[in-house]
């Protein structure tokens, strides 16, 4: 079948498509098109029609390109592809294929396939191809099927000026791109006279959104970025403009907002190579807030738009996160990939709860994973050459389904992960047989007030008043963060360990002290592990396999003196000489222990040891700068050649031995809250060597913190009970015999348990 000709005057542009659908193996008959093949391209399933996306062919000067829509990536043959063939085309079926910061050019093929060649040659003015796709059942087809596509015609003669305009045989269709130019549009005027530039860009009218979009994305092709980025920001505005012009048909909407989605690679690799990071995540943010307002107003334009094209839209956005994992693994130092995965926060919130309710919630969870602790998980899978580096530390595999189902099975336990974004608030449990239960969005906004209530009243919570305050504030976080989630999604064994993934506020929660509704704390139904993100787990269980193993026991550093000085305007430290006369208790716990007290309870008690103790202890005191994150420190004995001060940045450059890290001094779990979890000592000695840590919210008591580490470490050193329980355990015989709640409420244990 061949089309009327449409082009300068003069030209010719003539093309044939057969299109060949394989059912089960058996061919189909041929479907004759034009070069729109989207207004032909009627796949068969079980006898009923179904549209395929609608892709086109242009002509242009020294170029032929396939096109389809929608599409993020144009498949050019250039003069590079001349008399030659293209490689083998994939679609991105999963977020973590997108190529990184190198545009490699890939064939977007129609929804309902998955995978695929292209061939095309150019021979002078003929052009001949053939496109073979495959249809995966995943893809919602109950069988495999086969579909060729052969393409043959004639382009516009070289010494004449190209049309670049789609054919078609009749007029667009519901099902057509709204943004294709018509048939009877008015050729572009003739190129001038004279020698061609190859680094000239082509001069295309600044209103034809469709070609400067094409223009652009070719150019973002030939890596010219500084070039094609106002050429892409002239076409979206023209775009937007259209989609929100107040008489817009729907179905002209909808294909407006899609052709601006497609454009977000675009635009977003631009930024990401010219380095201009806010630029970036304003794209994306874009981006996201574009497909929701896509599949809104496909959902109401009554056009026919059903799930498999809000599933084309939402996976569209999966990728999107690569860019900012692309410009985090630039950089070399670890405080800039921690700014770098902050300063995304807003993206990743609307990334996550536009994929929340899409009802995409294993989706939501990936990019809810992919905005946090990026930087921590760097620094957990560095090398153990440079262990653990805080610059250039290599950058952890990005978040995906397989990998997240993959570390869930691994872990063998149930995990409880929560977002809060604003004033909403997201629940996953994740079950170990790989059940995903989900809940929200929930109320959220009083969570961040009763946190910093619980903070201000613990460390102080002596008289009765106190007491019914906290217990009125820890009933409060039950209420909200615990009692919605189902008794039948928790484990049914009162020992067996629960993960909990804070965000946000939620990571200053003595989660181990909720009051439940039913009046009991958590900690009497489930020990509790924290982690700030999922994506750790793999890196703390591999070093926890490969290094050489603990012998039972006990490296302790305790009541250091000479203390050093306090920070500017703190009381000096006191010393803690009534821990000092009751650690051998624990220390007798252990057939080997090791304890240095006074000075020589300092720095250079840490160096590595053969064989490794299973637990180190600091009985100490320790500073939180949530201003200077990386400056807070565990005080240890002052030496002619240190200060007594171990800050956080230095435990980093450290291999802290032992697999269990006590830190019984007040505040060490306190920091600065950032997308990368709590930065300050917790993160620091969890990347430097022990999988697990015992660590506190606020400030405690010397008696109240010797009785929980005399417990800890009696069940611990007994050798049949992991640490989570062991503290679960000791939290619960406190609670039991009368200690309230702001005695043990403030120790929590990070990592594996």
């Amino acid at each position: 079948m061949n089309p009327p000709a449409y082009g300068g005057s003069g030209s010719e542009a003539a093309y044939t498509v057969l299109i060949r659908p394989e059912l089960d193996g058996t061919a189909l008959p041929e479907f004759p098109g034009t070069l729109v093949l989207g207004e032909v391209f009627t796949l068969a399933a079980e006898g009923e029609p179904r549209p395929g996306a609608p892709f086109w062919m242009v002509a242009g000067a020294g170029d032929g390109e396939v096109r389809y829509t929608p599409g993020a990536v144009d498949v050019r043959v250039g003069p590079e592809h001349r008399d030659g063939v293209l490689p083998h085309w994939m679609m991105w079926p999963e977020a973590e294929a997108w190529p990184g910061p190198d545009p490699v050019p890939r064939l977007l093929l129609p929804r309902e396939a998955d995978a695929g060649t292209a061939e095309f040659r150019l021979h002078g003015d003929r052009v001949t191809g053939t496109v073979r796709l495959w249809a995966n059942p995943k893809a919602g087809w109950p069988r495999p099927r086969h579909y060729t596509a052969t393409v043959t015609g004639s382009r516009p003669p070289s010494n004449r000026p190209p049309s670049n305009r789609p054919l078609s045989s009749r007029p667009p269709s519901s099902r057509t791109p709204a943004n294709r130019t018509p048939p009877n549009a008015a050729p572009p005027p003739p190129a001038p006279a004279g020698p061609a530039d190859p680094g000239a860009v082509p001069q295309v009218p600044a209103d034809d959104r469709m070609e400067l979009r094409s223009l652009a994305q070719s150019l973002v092709l030939e890596r010219r970025y500084a070039e094609a980025r106002p050429l892409l920001a002239r076409s979206a505005a023209l775009y937007a403009a259209s989609a929100s012009h107040p008489d817009a048909w729907s179905g002209r909407v909808v294909s407006d907002l899609t052709s601006l989605a497609f454009m977000t690679p675009y635009q977003a690799l631009c930024a990401l190579e010219l380095g201009d990071y806010d630029g970036l995540l304003d794209c994306l943010l874009a981006g996201v807030e574009l497909r929701r307002a896509l599949t809104a107003t496909a959902a109401s334009s009554g056009a026919g738009y059903g799930p498999e094209y809000e599933e084309e839209v939402r996976a569209g956005a999966r990728f999107l996160p690569g860019f900012v994992e692309a410009w985090r693994s630039r950089l070399a130092e670890d405080t800039a990939r921690i700014d770098a995965v902050d300063a995304g926060r807003p993206f990743y919130a609307a990334l996550t709860l536009y994929l929340f309710d899409q009802g995409a919630y294993e989706d939501a969870l990936v990019a809810s994973e992919a905005g946090r602790a990026r930087a921590f998980a760097d620094l957990l899978g560095a090398s153990a050459a440079r262990w653990p580096s805080r610059a250039g530390a290599s950058a952890a595999s990005r978040p995906t389904r397989a990998a997240l189902r993959s570390v869930l099975a691994d872990h063998g336990r149930t995990v409880v992960e929560y977002a809060v974004h604003g004033d909403l608030l997201l629940i996953w449990v994740a079950r170990p047989d790989g059940t995903l239960h989900t809940l929200g969005p929930l109320p959220a906004a009083e969570l961040g007030a009763l946190a910093g209530r619980y903070l201000a009243l613990a460390p102080g919570a002596v008289d009765d008043d106190s007491v019914r305050e906290l217990d009125e504030v820890l009933r409060g976080l039950g209420a909200l963060l615990w009692d919605p989630i189902p008794d039948s999604w928790l484990p049914a064994a009162p020992d067996e360990t629960v993960t909990v993934v804070p965000h946000g506020d939620l990571l200053r929660v003595p989660f181990p002290a909720l009051r439940t509704a039913d009046g009991r704390y958590l900690v009497e139904r489930h020990p509790v592990a924290l982690l700030p993100a999922l994506a750790l787990l793999p890196a703390l269980r591999g070093r926890r396999a490969a290094g050489p193993r603990p012998s039972q026991g006990l490296l302790a550093l305790v009541d250091p003196e000479p203390l050093p000085d306090p920070p500017p305007g703190g009381a000096p430290f006191e010393p803690l000489s009534w821990t000092r006369r009751r650690f051998p208790a624990i220390a007798g716990l252990y057939p080997r222990a090791e304890v240095h007290t006074g000075e020589a309870a300092a720095v250079t008690a840490l160096d590595a040891r053969r064989p490794p103790p299973s637990v180190v202890h600091f009985a100490t005191h320790a500073v939180a700068l949530d201003d200077a994150a990386l400056d807070s420190f565990v005080a240890l004995s002052a030496t002619s050649g240190h200060d007594g001060r171990l800050r956080a940045r230095d435990v980093l450059d450290l291999r802290v031995p032992g697999d269990v890290a006590v830190l019984s001094a007040c505040r060490t779990g306190a920091g600065r809250i950032s997308a990368d979890g709590v930065i300050g000592l917790s993160r620091s000695f969890l990347a430097a060597g022990p999988t697990t840590l015992v660590l506190t919210l606020c400030e405690v008591e010397e008696s109240a913190g010797f009785e929980i580490s005399y417990g800890f470490h009696r069940l611990l050193a007994a050798g049949d009970c992991p640490p989570a329980l062991a503290l679960c355990r000791v939290q619960r015989e406190l609670a039991a015999e009368g200690y309230r709640p702001h005695e043990w409420s403030p120790f929590l244990l990070y990592g594996l348990g």
